[in-house]
């Protein structure tokens, strides 16, 4: 569908929602006080701090819990549809891509690093198969964009995502909810049951919460002659959270959470660009290659009991104190994640490769604060340590279908890659605000990051010798680096805010993933370093009713860490981690909220991307440089509609929201050697409306209306097959709440 036509059918979709919600009959409580007409006022943290989303500096997207919950958005990439110049898809459970104005990180592997830091509660989360988070029992998100290496440390050079949870209440309350839903794809039901309690469990000044969560789908993908159902989900999770005043100057905060998640596996479905390249590989003889699937979403396999079975944990600690003026912060956490995957790597019914991968990993973390807050200067200093363990084996099992297992028959061919990661990392960081005068102010900010990382490679193989020889290997490396910034804000009125800011940050080095030799291991590529210049204008006007904030920013992105699929015959193909490209990268932001009546809201988001390669020669016959980077597209938007209305049976919300991003290239070379590895541009409808009583709520909700039919990943394997990972198509659900307590 070409890109009028898509406008087109949203806003088709948009005026008969519009026109829906209009046309509903509303009947006024007699005795209800007409609300103030305003787009209200976010308090954020993204400073360590609290503070008014209008005060802070820099760009932040910020979105409430419940609004996430009644738009049916459950899951951490559902920020993708909210905010501008962030691209966040998940491949599957394990494996999320996250880049913010074009900085992210395409790999999943234990020897790099994000691009973009989450955090949960200030924990930094350090694997990438825990950042695709289930959002349960959240206060808000902050998307912060750009750099952030001052406060959050390494590893946010693209920016930080930062989750805050609710705490216990002060009275008793407790919340029940029932979900359940269908897809476009027969046979696809999910269902959901979430419960919460919070208030009093001691007395003295001891709250506590406890939520629960069930859910399971059955998949919008089945795969022909198998179990497998690609989308399917069978997970729970915990999360309990207790906080203690201690006197009036203290107070301690300890939540723990674990989460299983099994499911959805990861379902490839082969491409063959036309039948001009071979399925799936080098095939043994007696074997034809396969055509693709004429409907991706009901492809074809051979391998039964495909999934990935993860469990994620952990447990926090933060103490706060007020003492002579100053105000002391400690955060102790530890995490664990396990992991279990099995795939059909070739995606077809031939017998030719399956993967495995175990990962077993665990992280500690203490960060110490200082802070002072008074008239003329605001400062925080702190000291922050980590520590992660990570153990991790990517195997290939090679079937009769391939030509490589052919030549070794009768004995099996099978290749384990071992990779055991020790990483410790240390940091003093620290923020100065200067109120030069009333309107006037001035932030300096540094940190100094040292990071090591010992790695022991272990790669084995059931025939040494053939194309990869076993072997043991243990690699070490160390890193430093000091990370300024600084900002300007100016108040031209209570109302209205400029500003400008400048600001570094960098990524730990990486090592290779599933190395085949000694020497691949040895190259380990360099940290990434980005530094940013931004200007912006926050303001609210015509008395509250619009809030409308600018933000035009260019970076300077240096030694970018590179993967590459080399071939290396047989069908095989070896990957290269490598600083490859420099580059260039500039745009513009806008976030607007206006009020026009009690009843009716609008939100909109607008991204323009220009993020090309300065210089990227891959090889002596292909230069990337000026192409446009991986999964930057030039613009992005967002747009909702949003109605409330009192009625007899309770308050009536509704939403209509449509987002929209450009096309997107998979790859740096821009479809020159490795075609089709772009996605046109996309725009998706979503909608949730509700009517909320004393007690009960009732609510419906849809995403992706409009039944786009598009491509989350693509994995090319130069010379033989792409395989591409889909996503998931209209789905709609209705949600039943019931609450309890005071």
């Amino acid at each position: 569908m070409n890109t009028i036509a898509k406008h087109r059918k949203a806003a088709l979709i948009a005026l008969l929602g519009s026109s829906a919600i209009v046309a509903l009959p509303m009947t006024a409580h007699a005795q209800s006080e007409p609300p103030t007409v305003s787009v209200g006022e976010i308090i954020v943290t993204a400073r360590k701090r609290e503070e008014r989303l209008q005060d802070v500096p820099m760009s932040i997207s910020a979105v409430g819990g419940e609004a996430l919950e009644s738009a049916g958005y459950t899951e951490l990439n559902d920020l993708s549809r909210l905010a501008s110049n962030v691209f966040f898809e998940a491949a599957d459970r394990s494996k999320p891509l996250i880049f913010i104005r074009g900085i992210g990180t395409r790999g999943y592997d234990a020897g790099s690093d994000p691009s973009v830091g989450v955090f949960v509660d200030g924990v930094y989360l350090g694997r990438f198969g825990a950042l695709d988070l289930d959002l349960m029992d959240v206060e808000r998100v902050e998307v912060l964009k750009g750099p952030q290496g001052t406060l959050y440390g390494r590893n946010t050079i693209g920016g930080a995502i930062s989750v805050v949870t609710k705490d216990p209440s002060a009275t008793f309350t407790g919340k029940v909810s029932g979900e359940m839903g269908a897809s476009e794809t027969s046979g696809d039901n999910l269902f959901g049951l979430t419960a919460s309690v919070s208030g009093p469990i001691a007395e003295d000044g001891a709250y506590g919460s406890l939520s629960v969560s069930r859910r399971t789908r059955d998949g919008y993908q089945p795969v022909t002659g198998t179990d497998v159902r690609g989308g399917s989900e069978d997970s729970w999770a915990i999360r309990g959270k207790t906080l203690f005043e201690l006197g009036d100057d203290a107070k301690l905060r300890l939540s723990g959470d674990y989460a299983r998640s099994d499911g959805p596996p990861l379902v490839l479905v082969p491409n063959t660009l036309g039948g001009a390249a071979t399925v799936p590989g080098a095939l043994a003889p007696g074997y034809v290659a396969q055509a693709e699937p004429s409907d991706p979403y009901h492809p074809s396999s051979d391998v039964n009991g495909q999934g990935i079975v993860k469990k994620t944990y952990g447990v926090s600690a933060q103490l706060d104190w007020t003492g002579g003026g100053l105000d002391f912060t400690s955060i102790t956490a530890a995490r664990g994640m396990t992991l279990d995957e099995r795939d059909d790597l070739d995606g077809t019914v031939l017998p030719f490769q399956v993967y495995r991968a175990e990962e077993d990993s665990d992280q500690f973390s203490q960060e110490f604060r200082v802070a002072h807050q008074a008239d003329a200067f605001n400062w925080v200093f702190g000291l922050y340590y980590a520590q992660e363990n990570v153990t991790r084996t990517e195997s290939i099992d090679f079937g009769p279908a391939s030509l490589l297992s052919f030549l070794v028959a009768p004995a099996p061919l099978g290749w384990g890659f071992g990779f055991d990661l020790e990483s410790t990392s240390m940091a003093a960081f620290g923020q100065v605000q200067w109120q030069m005068t009333d309107a006037l102010s001035l932030s300096l900010g540094g940190r100094y990051s040292k990071d090591k990382k010992d790695v022991v490679f272990d790669t084995t193989t059931t025939v040494p010798g053939f194309v990869i020889s076993p072997y043991s290997a243990a690699v070490d490396r160390s890193w430093s680096s000091f990370d300024p910034s600084i900002a300007l804000n100016y108040k031209v009125s209570d109302d209205v805010m400029v500003y400008a800011s400048w600001a570094t940050g960098y990524k730990s080095g990486a090592f290779q993933f599933i190395a085949i030799d000694a020497l691949s291991a040895n190259q380990v590529a360099n940290p990434e370093d980005v530094e940013s210049i931004e200007i912006g204008l926050k303001s609210t006007l015509f008395n509250d009713h619009l809030r409308f904030n600018v933000a035009m920013f260019n970076m300077n992105y240096k030694d970018l860490q590179q993967l590459r699929l080399v071939p290396i015959g047989g069908g095989v193909t070896r990957i290269v981690i490598s600083n490859a490209a420099s580059s260039t990268i500039q745009g513009l932001e806008v976030d607007a909220k206006l009020a026009v009546s009690e009843n009716w809201s609008f939100d909109l988001n607008y991204g323009y991307l220009d993020a090309t390669f300065d210089n990227y020669v891959f090889n002596s016959t292909f230069d990337f440089s000026g192409n446009q980077m991986p999964r930057s597209p030039k613009a992005t938007f967002s747009i909702a509609a949003n109605y409330t209305r009192p009625t007899a049976w309770g308050r009536f919300d509704a939403r209509l929201g449509y987002a929209w991003r450009d096309e997107i290239f998979f790859e740096a070379d821009n479809n020159v050697i490795d075609r089709e590895s772009s996605e046109g541009a996309l725009g998706l409808v979503d909608m949730s409306a509700g009517i909320t009583g004393d007690r009960w709520a009732v609510s419906l909700w849809g995403r992706n209306l409009s039944d786009e039919r598009y491509r989350r990943q693509v994995l090319n394997s130069t010379g033989n097959s792409q395989r591409e990972i889909w996503a998931e198509p209209r789905t709609v659900g209705l949600r039943l709440t019931y609450s309890f307590g005071e």
